[in-house]
């Protein structure tokens, strides 16, 4: 480049034009940068500045595709392509991490005028974010069900727990994840189904692999209270919506013990 000699205004402003030419990269908007930019090894100003927009558009096309590879298999090449020329337009990559960037992709493809006419798009977009949420998070070390059972019965009915940051609750309206699960395991998905909510668990397994099951409305409401900090008693009481109360307590004991196993406990707590 050459030597930059501008006032801050000047410069913000410069690099917002910039911008817009990696956005769209013709010789109209490039042209107010070719004093900026030196020859170099042969290559004019022009072809530089080329190469540095195809460059740029390129790896955050590779972004989307690496995060994406399932929703990129539904859509086939051109509407990927169409997808992704929108999306870079409309949401300039502002972070330093190119993990974020598409993280705004199913609300792209729930309000784009084509996109939205197709609502498992955008909610098949959202699973792969909470995937990818999943695989990043933080480690901790699970706690067994065997804690929970030295524990006094006089205590548990304020107990509560707090669970793997891996952690993530799904839920959307369209066979999306099905869908997913047929494509990643090379079938062909069924014909797209729109309909009540459906609700999905999704975690990092002990092996380090994402993993995710479907949850019935008992069992979403149940995890959500923990999450929000309900203790045990309340929980309880929670499921005499579905439940008599002998069997209240028993579904609550077994979805904690099904969550033991899973290793998405991390901790009880043991209030007075």
């Amino acid at each position: 480049m050459a030597e930059l000699e501008c006032n801050a205004p000047e410069l913000k402003k410069l690099q917002q034009d910039f911008m817009q030419y990696l956005l769209n990269p013709n010789q109209q908007t490039g042209e107010q940068f070719h004093g900026w930019v030196s020859e170099q090894r042969g290559l004019p100003a022009p072809s530089r500045m080329q190469i540095y927009a195809n460059g740029y558009l390129l790896r955050l096309r590779e972004t989307i595709d690496t995060d994406h590879e399932i929703l990129g298999l539904y859509l086939g090449d051109d509407l990927f392509e169409q997808m992704v020329e929108g999306y870079v337009r409309q949401n300039p990559s502002t972070f330093r991490s190119l993990r974020q960037f598409a993280d705004a992709l199913p609300d792209y493809l729930a309000n784009d005028a084509f996109f939205s006419q197709h609502p498992l798009l955008s909610e098949l977009a959202a699973f792969e974010r909470r995937l990818i949420a999943a695989f990043d998070a933080a480690d901790s070390e699970p706690v067994g069900f065997a804690e929970l059972q030295a524990l006094s019965p006089d205590v548990w009915p304020g107990i509560q727990f707090r669970f793997h940051s891996s952690l993530q609750l799904f839920s959307c309206y369209t066979n999306a994840v099905e869908s997913w699960q047929a494509l990643k395991a090379e079938q062909a998905p069924s014909q797209p189904e729109s309909g009540d909510i459906r609700h999905w668990l999704i975690w990092r397994g002990k092996e380090r692999l994402t993993e995710f099951v479907s949850l019935q409305p008992y069992q979403h409401a149940l995890i959500s209270g923990f999450l929000e900090g309900n203790n045990f008693a309340q929980q309880c009481e929670l499921m005499l919506n579905w439940f008599d109360e002998n069997e209240a307590a028993v579904q609550v004991l077994q979805a904690l013990q099904a969550w033991f196993e899973m290793g998405i406990i991390r901790s009880i707590i043991v209030n007075d």
